[in-house]
C-alpha cells in the first residue's frame, strides 16, 4: 500500500513580518517529509484597510521572500498558489481537503479591536478540519 505524501500549506500575506511562519513552515516540511504548498490571496483594493493599497503579489515575490530567509535551495519543492478574491477563509477552504496541516501567520490585535471583529486566522479556523498551526509574527 503506498501513503500519500504528508502536505502542508502556509497562508502567507507578504508583508515582510512573516519570516517566524516561513521558519515554522520549512521546519515541519523537513520534519514531516512534506509537501509544501504556499498560498496568497491578492485581494480587491476595496477590501483593503483604509490607508493601504492593495498589492499585487506574484510567484516571484513569495519566492523572494524565501530566498531572502536563506530558503533558496528548496525553491524547487515549493509549490507557490497566487489566489484573487475578497474571502480569503473560503479560498483557503477550497485547499484544505487534500492538506494535513495549515500554517497561519497572526499579528496581535489591541483589545479593543480584538473585542468587536475576528481575525482572518479565526476565520479560517473555524472552517477547516485539518489541525491549524497559527504562529505569531515577528
Amino acid at each position: 500500500m503506498i501513503s500519500k505524501p504528508y502536505r502542508i500549506l502556509v497562508a502567507l500575506a507578504a508583508r515582510g513580518d512573516e519570516k517566524p511562519v516561513i521558519d515554522q513552515a520549512i521546519f515541519f516540511k523537513e520534519k514531516m517529509n512534506a509537501r509544501l504548498t504556499v498560498i496568497h490571496i491578492n485581494q480587491p483594493a476595496l477590501s483593503q484597510p483604509k490607508g493601504e493599497v492593495l498589492q499585487n503579489v506574484t510567484k516571484k515575490k513569495l519566492e523572494n521572500i524565501f530566498i531572502k530567509y536563506g530558503y533558496e535551495k528548496i525553491i524547487s519543492e515549493i509549490k507557490f498558489v497566487i489566489e484573487y478574491g475578497e474571502n480569503i477563509s473560503d479560498i483557503i477552504k477550497n485547499y484544505s481537503d487534500e492538506i494535513n496541516l495549515i500554517i497561519l501567520g497572526h499579528r496581535k490585535m489591541s483589545t479593543f479591536k480584538s473585542h468587536i471583529m475576528d481575525s482572518v486566522d479565526e476565520g479560517i479556523s473555524n472552517l477547516i478540519s485539518c489541525p491549524v498551526l497559527i504562529v505569531q509574527k515577528s
